[in-house]
Order: C-alpha cells, then structure tokens, then sequence
C-alpha cells in the first residue's frame, strides 16, 4: 500500500505539457475560409508547427511556447499575423487580395496524409469532401486501408482495430460503439489518426482508429444544429433519423445527439451434413429462415469546460436503449421441424458515463462506467413428428463495468519525453439462463446461474525521443495482472514505434506490439442455447485467453500511397466453428482455442483520380495465413493458404448543380482460410 501511495504521489508532479491552439478562419461575411495555412511561431519567427483549416475554417495545432506569433496565409486571401498569449484565438477574419491574376490557372493536390507523432493523420473533411459517406461509421470506411468485414472494422496488416473518440476508450461493448458511431454525423469528425502501436496512455493496446471531434470554444456563443434522416432499403425497410446540436461558449462546449431507428433484417442459413454417427452416414438438411425488427434509441451528451488556458474537464453520456425486439427464426428440414422466437421482457438499456480531467502539468485522470441489462425470453418449439417437444426459457443478463485511470508525462527537454501511468478495471456479469418445459421433456437439467468477476490492473512507463526532425521513436512496456474466477495472468506487454522521414515524399514507420485478447462473457458462461432441432450454441467457461503479437512496416509515398508489410501471430487464438459431434446427431457451435494462427502479407493502397469526375482508391492485399490446432473436440488440423485480396472503390461526380455522386465499389478475394 504503501509503494502505491507514493507512486500515485508521483503522479501529480508538475512539468508543462504541450498545448493545444484552437481558433477559426472566415472571410469578412464570416463563411469559413477552408485550408488555409496556420503557422505558429516564436516571437523571434522560429517556426514551432502547423495547421490548415478544415470546411468549418476550424483549426488547432500543439504548441509548448507563450506567447506566440501566429500567421494565416491562403492563396486568395492577404496574410494575417499576430501575437497571441491565449490558447483561445476565437474568430480570424481575412481579407481578399484586391488582385487576382486571371487567365493564370494553380492547380495543386492536398496530401492525403501526413505523419504526426508517430500517427498516420487524416483531415476527414478533405478525405470525405467527394464521399457519399454520412455516418462517423461509414467516415471510417473511406479511411485507407480500412474495411468491414463479417461486421467489423478491418485495419490492414493487423490482429484488428479498436476505434476511440478523442483519444479516450470506453467500456461499452462493440455492438453499442458501433450504433454510436452509425448514428453520428460524419461532419462531427475534425481528423483521424490511425496507430498501428497506440501508446500506452491511450490504454488500449494494438492497432487504433482515434476520431478527434471538433468540439472547441468560441469568443462568442454559437449554435449549430443538423437533422439527418436514412432511408435503405433491403428484403425489408430500415429507417433512421436523428439531430446533433453544438453550443460553443468562450469556455465551454456542448453537443448533444439524440437517433431513433427501426431496423428489420431477414436471415437464412442452409445446413447441408453428412453425419458420421454410430458408424452410420445420416443426411441431414435443414433450411432457416427468420427475421427481426428492432427499433432504438441512441442518446449522446457531451461536455468540455475549459477552466483555463491550460486545464479542462470533459464529461459524456452515452445511452442506447432497445425499446423491444422480437426475433423469429423457422427450421424447416429432414431431421427437425421447429420454430424459435425471442421478445425481451423489459427494454434492453446500456447507460455510459465518462468523466475526464486534463491538467496543464501532464497529468491525465478519469472514470468511465457502464451498464448493461438485458432480459429476454425464448419460445421454442419442435413440431415434427415422434420429436414433439416445446419450452421456454428466461434469460437474464447484468453487466457493470468499472474504469478508473491515471496518466502523467513530464518533458525532459532535448526531445526526451517520458510517460507513466496506471489503469484499473473491474467487471461484473451477473447470468442466468431458467428452462420451464412445456411438454413432458424435463429441460431443468440445462438450467445455469453465473456471477463473474473480472479484475484488471494495468501499470506502464514509457518514453518518446526526437532524435531530429527526422528520426523518433516511441517504446513503453506495460505490465498487466489479470483476475478471472480462480484464474489469473501476469503479462508484460511491449510496444515501441520509429519513424523516419528520409525526405518529406518519403516516410518509413516501424510498429511492433503485443496484447492479450479475453473471450466474451456470453463465451465462457456453461449454458447451451438451442437454434433448431439440430444445431445448438455452447459455452466454455475453460476458454483462456489469446496472445497477440503484430508488426507492421508502413511506407508512404509522397503522403498519398502506403504500402504495409506486416506479420501477424496469435497464440491460443479461440474461434467458434460448427461441429458434428460423435456422440449424437448434433452440430455444435463453440468457441475453442487453437494452438495458433499467423498471416504474412503485404499491402498496397494506391488512390487515382480522373479530373473532377472520377475519384478512385485500389487496395491490394496478399498474404500466407496458418491455423493450428491438435485438440479440436476429437480431431485436428495444420492448414496453411496463400491468399489475394483486391478492393476497387469509385466514387463520380455526375454533377455539381445540383450535387450528384454515386459510388461502385467491388472486391475479390481467392480462397481462403475459413473461421477465423
């Protein structure tokens, strides 16, 4: 106890940390002035670093020194400079040259991206300028090198990508981050900053897809307000609306987002199986067929107060609230004839809540929590001859999720940086799944009661050096000890980064890190859940956690082409993939671990434009992939693939006025490893 206290001690240590500039640039009639250039000086023009503005005329750019000279230079637009002392500029108004050159045409190209400690940066409204994209979900698909696959965000060259608004994580589950970013306007987003080795104060390991808001201050009180409706339209109609209103104050912001949506889905699965059962082959068919209306609710609340220049407190809410929901599902087929349907008892509600405090000596503190609760009740039934059978089954599900961190960063001087911190988290699942049997068939026996607890506790140091203006390097190491059931894991965890600029047109990045993934709560609870009369879902309370290790090698030519060599390994990686069991005419769907799994592989994006009417980005993707495993249920495999990928995203500009685009898009891929 007592080692803790002086370490938390430490924490509060004052050293400057750098800062951030925040103002905005209009023409005289106050319309936003975009990518205009804002350069941040010493008094003495020693230059510190730069910006440009994006469609709002916003801008923020990190600088150490006060006060400070600030220039703002656009092409069509006589230059502006002053002294500031204020992190606040608040409202720059330019005046148009009173010359303009005709007959004379400048035609030059903004680069894609740029590198900024250690982080491949994008302007998201110069990236979607020409997109058809709405959401702050569908923003994130145009960033290069990202897709959606099965569901989830894809970052090429890695284990996966974790997304965070801010530079700040959450404990809501994926499905409900994933609503929040599908209901958020996509003009919400300033830039994005991919990491394929976040630092440890980002307290999330691996490969991550930052989104920086532009929430920010102004001299003056301003309100902006947006409404957004979606309509698409698949087997059935799906209908979204929603508003976002933005207050900024001198110092304070607000935003508040509230979206309703009704979403209907038809779902199908084939089920053709050669069963081996008692040295006999059974052929079995089954065909599913279901559907699922949902409709739901999704509230977000953020503040940041700026108590001063160099302090801010920030606070969100996050709500998703799923009024009811009423899956169906029919099995119709040789060996079973059932029906399978869900409604929740009560409203299925996660509540979040995020507090933070920046300090202007480095230090970083906050708590995050998160409420999950979900009650529903399944009504099956099987209606085939001789198997008749029928029950129901109440499932409960509560989960809290507790968060609580500390960060701190001190400048050492001659580009030394060092970093430190902790982090703590404790999770609870309280589950339980009680069978009522509606014929003579007694199903007590599949009866399940849980209570989890999950304790994280999370120390790191870290360092970043700026050797020159071209060469730095960022490492940390991160030690973990991880409590679950009678179980628990000690884990160190490094990272480190470099990035070498050998010219501006030519920037090379190196990323190595480790992590560790956990299995869900609904994977390791013992309880099985029945889709028909032939398939079932298991769970495996002895599932143990996978070991992750990647490396990527970035290199981007003149900021618009990346190429990524990249290797991939996981140790005990679990999957969930059906099984015919030995024992009895049964497929069953549970999660095992592995032995391993590895992929090798290299990526290209290259974009391509067409003048004004054609905007296009290629990705190539080809790698060697490996999955291993002697112990899978009462078989084994060692299989190994050579695999391509290709992307080809278009988008035209038919018009301009009035605005019309449409966008094609196709892939291809070659056979492939299944289940991971």
């Amino acid at each position: 106890m007592r080692s803790w206290i002086i370490f938390l001690g430490l924490l509060f240590t004052t050293f400057t940390q750098a800062q951030v500039i925040t103002g905005r640039v209009t023409d005289l009639n106050n319309h936003p002035i975009e990518l205009a250039v804002v350069i941040i000086q010493t008094n003495d023009s020693v230059y510190v670093n730069s910006t440009y503005t994006d469609s709002l005329g916003s801008f923020s750019v990190k600088a150490e020194i006060s006060p400070f000279l600030l220039t703002v230079q656009h092409l069509l637009y006589e230059t502006y400079q002053s002294t500031y002392d204020s992190l606040t500029i608040g409202n720059i108004q330019l005046n148009e040259k009173s010359q303009t050159l005709s007959e004379v045409s400048v035609t030059g190209e903004r680069p894609l991206a740029k590198v900024v400690d250690g982080k491949i940066t994008y302007s998201m409204p110069h990236l979607l300028k020409d997109k058809m994209a709405v959401s702050a979900y569908e923003a994130i698909l145009e960033l290069p090198g990202v897709r959606e696959q099965s569901g989830k965000i894809q970052l090429a060259g890695t284990n996966g990508v974790t997304v965070i608004i801010n530079g700040k994580t959450t404990n809501m589950g994926e499905s409900q981050l994933e609503n929040l970013l599908k209901n958020m306007p996509k003009e919400r987003i300033q830039e994005a900053e991919i990491m394929y080795s976040a630092p440890p104060q980002y307290h999330v390991r691996g490969a991550v897809i930052n989104l920086v808001l532009n929430n920010g201050t102004s001299e003056t009180p301003k309100l902006q307000g947006q409404v957004n409706a979606l309509y698409n339209q698949g087997h059935y109609a799906n209908y979204q609306s929603g508003a976002t209103l933005v207050y900024n104050a001198p110092k304070y912001s607000t935003d508040l987002m509230y979206s309703f949506g009704y979403h209907r889905e038809r779902t199908g699965e084939d089920i053709l199986s050669h069963h081996l059962f008692d040295g006999k082959t059974y052929e079995i068919e089954q065909f599913d067929r279901g559907h699922t209306r949902l409709p739901v609710h999704t509230i977000r609340l953020g503040n940041d107060w700026f108590l001063n220049d160099k302090n801010k407190l920030s606070f969100a809410y996050t709500s998703e609230i799923q009024q009811w929901t009423h899956p169906f599902t029919s099995s119709v087929g040789t060996y079973s004839d059932s029906e399978n349907r869900k409604k929740s008892d009560k409203p299925i509600q996660m509540h979040n809540l995020a507090l933070d405090y920046a300090s202007g000596f480095g230090l970083n503190v906050g708590i995050d929590f998160t409420a999950y609760i979900n009650l529903t009740t399944q009504y099956y039934q099987e209606k085939k001859a001789g198997k008749e059978d029928a029950f129901n089954a109440k499932s409960q599900q509560d989960i809290r999720r507790l968060s609580v961190y500390a960060d701190q960063n001190h400048k050492l001087g001659k580009g030394w940086m060092l970093n430190y911190g902790t982090k703590f988290s404790f999770a609870s699942d309280k589950s339980s799944q009680v069978y009522h049997s509606l014929r003579k068939h007694d199903w007590s026996i599949s009866n399940s009661y849980s209570k989890l607890d999950e304790y994280v506790y999370d120390l790191y140091t870290g360092f970043s050096k700026s050797f020159s203006d071209n060469l730095s390097v960022n490492a940390s190491l991160t030690g973990e000890y991880y409590k679950h059931k009678e179980i628990d894991y000690w884990s160190l965890f490094p990272m480190m980064e470099i990035t070498y600029r050998a010219h501006p047109s030519h920037i090379l990045q190196l990323s190595v890190s480790s992590d560790k993934t956990y299995p869900s709560y609904w994977e390791m609870q013992n309880t099985v859940s029945y889709l028909n009369g032939y398939t079932e879902i298991q769970g495996n309370p002895d599932l143990r956690p996978s070991r992750l290790y990647s490396a990527q090698l970035n290199y981007i030519l003149k900021n618009k082409y990346i190429f990524t060599l990249y290797a991939n390994y996981i140790d005990n990686n679990f999957n969930q993939l059906p099984y015919q069991s030995s024992e009895r005419l049964v497929l069953i769907y549970k999660t095992l671990n592995f032995d391993y799994s590895s992929k090798l592989g290299l990526n290209v994006m290259i974009p391509f434009k067409a003048g004004s009417v054609l905007d296009s980005r290629l990705t190539l993707n080809g790698y060697y992939d490996k999955m291993k495993c002697d112990n899978y249920h009462d078989i084994s495999f060692n299989k190994d693939n050579l695999a391509f990928y290709a992307e080809l995203n278009n988008t035209f500009n038919i018009s301009s006025k009035p605005t019309i685009k449409a966008e094609v898009s196709g892939s291809y891929i070659t056979r492939n490893i299944q289940g991971q």
